[in-house]
């Protein structure tokens, strides 16, 4: 079950929620706006090193969510 996160445009709450359904309505649990916006999500992982977020784990730094086209590891 993935979880999503959102902001509420009404009272601009960020939170997450687990859906069953990714048709499932999904509500703003402080005031109840039944049209909170979708957000961009990022995943962390953990090395030796530390913490680094899907954002900055690029050796070329020119990778995107749909391209990684300017990697020298992508040609």
């Amino acid at each position: 079950m993935p979880i999503y996160e959102y902001i509420c445009p009404k009272c601009r709450l960020d939170f997450e929620q687990m859906l069953m359904d990714r048709n499932e309505k999904v509500e703003c649990p402080e005031c109840g706006a039944k049209n909170p916006k979708k957000r961009f999500s990022v995943f962390a992982h953990k090395s030796d090193s530390g913490f680094t977020s899907s954002s900055e784990g690029s050796e070329c730094g020119g990778c995107t969510a749909s391209s990684c086209g300017g990697c020298s590891s992508a040609k």
